[in-house]
């Protein structure tokens, strides 16, 4: 079954762990999918427009990306994830543009939540990349 991980990358613990990664943007996708077709708490052409544009962006950006680390395509991983994925669509918006994502007060530890997992899940990959065994 990963017979294929030890081709892009040397370790295999991040091939299993890129493929992990993997299946949580498809969770991701699922999440602004929902989120999309109104079927959360609130419905979506109720929410900022900011808001609506990140989900449209990012459900595109979690498709794109779980493919790509699915198939272990590292040059697509480092891209992808770590360049745009985590600074251009994640920290960025999040921190400099926080006040067009705040509606309740509670946004902002959700935002918080969101900025921190996405540090630590990307932090153990580059911790994977760069390690030697």
């Amino acid at each position: 079954m990963f017979q294929g991980l030890q081709k892009s990358f040397p370790q295999y613990w991040t091939g299993i762990y890129v493929r992990f990664l993997s299946i949580c943007l498809v969770y991701g996708a699922l999440v602004h999918c929902t989120n999309i077709l109104g079927l959360g708490n609130v419905s979506w052409l109720d929410t900022p427009f900011h808001w609506r544009l990140m989900d449209i962006i990012l459900l595109i950006f979690d498709v794109i990306t779980s493919v790509n680390l699915w198939l272990q395509s590292f040059y697509g991983i480092i891209a992808l994830i770590i360049v745009i994925g985590i600074f251009v669509l994640q920290i960025l918006p999040y921190t400099v543009f926080r006040q067009f994502f705040i509606v309740n007060p509670e946004d902002i530890e959700i935002l918080k939540g969101l900025i921190g997992t996405e540090i630590v899940l990307i932090s153990l990959l580059v911790i994977l990349i760069i390690a030697r065994k």
